[in-house]
């Protein structure tokens, strides 16, 4: 603090306050330096450099996510190359079973060594479903999304995966939207498969039925209010709100509140049954308008109520009592709320009765009733144990039922003379199902189109599929041609064509049993044989379930082809295994043919967890540099430059010192000293 220029002589008293003024303002410049001498940092406090302070917060802020990141990517990258390595050992374990499929195909192996081998392959399935087991930290990295257990258990010689989703996600960044386990099928294909059902189940409406489960004039709507026009000779309005209706019993009992209060002549009987659901279980019908009433609807201010709910452009009155055409069809989904007796499928209606399901040789048997719902179903069919679960199709028209297990081969089939499974789309052969379904999809291998190789000529006998002996000894041949190839109705219509066309129509009678699911043939010849079938050419005895049915003196039963497997590597393996333990050169060949894809779809995901391993490395380093730059220009911002800090503590020293010598030497004067 310096004197005042207007001062023209100056008090001690002022110099001594401007002297401790000074030394004050040095010595609180040397504690602030002091301050940061001692942490190392150029700001303490915000406000000694706001700008700084923010853009440090800033840095902050963003160093403090991307430590976090720089963890998840250490974690996440550690359980993908886990991934890869069990991938790769899954890789060389299939390869392996497939050069001992082909090795057992042709000249040079027979049953013994199948047998051996079939060990062998055993093994490998232990193995396989032990890698997926496998978990990094306690992630197991095959269970999707479902991580904290083993996703893959042993269940009655088969296999069931209890993971779910496509795998857990972790905050990587924004650059690595990706999870970083497997979804096991993305590995090992298909851990599930399932009958979709084939018939449109079609539930009528109930005052049970919510309004969100509504389709038709429903989608893209909303309810809010409608104005309903009542002319009984003069029209009077009424608006209704329907915006909290939650059900169709709901909106109806409103809708005809409101008309009996505005207008209690316009309809007959007592409420509640002035406004019903439709004898077609689709619409809305106003049954008891009496005479001379004309009742109609529009959309209120609010939503587009009356179009939603079909009744806009019609004018009901006491002959019409329903919105015609599709656009009164409100077409509610099947839900898990939906009882069995409220299905109206289009193909007829259900037969209530039992219903069989059929997995890897063990049986369950479930009871439908038109008061069970399908929830109730579902629980029914769970605590069966067979590894089946029973769902809602995606379109919500119709019932599946999902086989969770791999290695196992499901049905459904009738209990006694019901067709319940067949009504409500469940059943697994029908007439209807088609040829090329059967036998996982490779349909029926026929003889057709042969010739003779000597002439080049057409050969008949070449063509002859399989041949049919009755009880008394008599028989006859089948020629089966691609046009028979469509249904399992048509081939059998075949069948029975032939034996009429050969003489023994009248004693012969092929159909598909609803019990079993395959061919069945009945004998009414009267021999003390029993009815049989041999292979001529081609595949199509067998593969039509003929040739390992199970004969009696008057019946064959086939065995059922529409068998439903889950397709994937587990599978592949347990059908290679069972095929070289049956000496079933056929099935083993198929078993190598279906591991070619196995194979595919694991190099598949290798490729997909070595990209995502590759991106997270290249991100982690790209991420590694960002936080260098970062802490050094907080560095720049916050630290302390020791050099220049040194130098400016020595001055203030010599700035202080000089301050005390100089109010000490001003002090000692006196007027005494002016005087002399």
């Amino acid at each position: 603090m310096t004197v005042p220029a207007l001062f023209g002589r100056v008090p001690t008293l002022l110099a001594s306050q401007i002297s401790l003024r000074n030394a004050t303002d040095t010595n609180i410049a040397l504690l602030k330096l002091n301050n940061q001498l001692s942490s190392g940092l150029r700001i303490d406090r915000p406000s000694e450099d706001p700008i700084a302070a923010a853009v440090v917060g800033v840095l902050d802020n963003r160093l403090e996510g991307d430590t976090q990141r720089i963890r998840n990517m250490g974690h996440g990258g550690s359980v993908l190359n886990s991934l890869d390595t069990a991938l790769s050992e899954m890789l060389d374990t299939v390869l392996e079973a497939q050069s001992i499929a082909s090795s057992q195909v042709g000249v040079g192996s027979d049953a013994g060594t199948r047998v051996a081998q079939a060990e062998v392959i055993d093994q490998m399935i232990t193995q396989i479903s032990g890698v997926m087991n496998r978990d990094f930290a306690g992630i197991h990295y095959f269970g999707g999304g479902r991580v904290t257990s083993p996703p893959i258990s042993s269940f009655h010689g088969g296999y069931r995966y209890t993971g779910a989703g496509e795998g857990l996600r972790t905050d990587l960044g924004p650059e690595l939207e990706f999870p970083i386990t497997l979804g096991a099928e993305q590995a090992a294909g298909a851990l599930s498969a399932r009958v979709r059902g084939d018939r449109n189940l079609n539930p009528s409406l109930t005052d049970q039925t919510f309004v969100r489960d509504l389709r038709g004039p429903m989608v893209g709507r909303e309810l809010g209010t409608l104005t309903i026009s009542i002319d009984s000779g003069t029209p009077v309005f009424v608006d209704v709100d329907l915006s909290d209706a939650e059900t169709i019993g709901d909106v109806r009992r409103r809708i005809e509140a409101a008309i009996r209060d505005t207008d209690p002549s316009a309809l007959g009987g007592a409420f509640p049954n002035g406004v019903t659901i439709a004898p077609t279980g689709d619409r809305l019908e106003f049954a008891t308008i009496n005479a001379g009433t004309t009742i109609s609807f529009v959309d209120g201010p609010i939503g587009e109520t009356a179009s939603a709910l079909g009744l806009e452009g019609t004018n009901f009155t006491s002959v019409v009592t329903t919105a015609s055409g599709g656009n009164g069809d409100l077409d509610p989904v099947v839900t898990a709320r939906t009882t069995l007796g409220a299905l109206n499928p289009l193909a007829g209606a259900v037969d209530f009765g039992d219903i069989t399901i059929v997995n890897g040789g063990r049986t369950g048997t479930v009871t439908t009733g038109a008061g069970m719902t399908v929830a109730e179903l579902a629980e029914e069919i769970s605590r069966l144990n067979l590894g089946v679960r029973l769902e809602i199709d995606g379109d919500g028209d119709r019932l599946a039922i999902k086989n969770e297990v791999a290695g196992m081969r499901m049905a459904v089939y009738e209990s006694g003379a019901n067709f319940a499974a067949e009504t409500l789309g469940l059943r697994t052969s029908t007439a209807s199902t088609r040829v090329d379904t059967l036998n996982d999809g490779r349909g029926v291998e026929i003889s057709d189109g042969q010739t003779d190789p000597t002439t080049g000529l057409p050969d008949a006998a070449r063509n002859l599929d399989f041949r049919v002996t009755l009880s008394d000894g008599s028989n006859f041949t089948v020629d089966l041609v691609p046009a028979d190839m469509d249904t399992l109705s048509t081939v059998v219509g075949k069948i029975n064509a032939e034996a009429a066309a050969q003489g023994l129509g009248a004693v012969f009678t092929a159909s598909i049993d609803p019990n079993t699911g395959g061919i069945a043939f009945a004998d009414t010849a009267g021999g003390g044989g029993q009815i049989s079938v041999s292979s001529l050419n081609g595949y199509a005895a067998e593969d039509l379930g003929l040739l390992d049915a199970k004969s009696a003196t008057a019946s064959l039963a086939g065995s059922d082809r529409s068998t439903v497997r889950v397709d994937g590597l587990l599978t592949s393996l347990i059908e290679l295994r069972d095929s070289l333990l049956g000496n079933d050169v056929r099935g083993i060949t198929r078993a190598s043919e279906n591991l070619e894809g196995d194979i595919d779809r694991l190099t598949s995901a290798r490729a997909l967890v070595g990209t995502r391993s590759a991106r997270v490395e290249q991100v982690q380093s790209r991420t590694d540099e960002r936080m260098l730059l970062d802490r050094a220009i907080k560095s720049d911002l916050q630290d302390l430059d020791f050099v220049e800090a040194s130098t400016r503590f020595s001055l203030l020293q010599t700035q202080l010192q000089a301050a005390y010598q100089v109010t000490a030497s001003s002090q000692s004067l006196s007027l005494l000293n002016f005087l002399g």
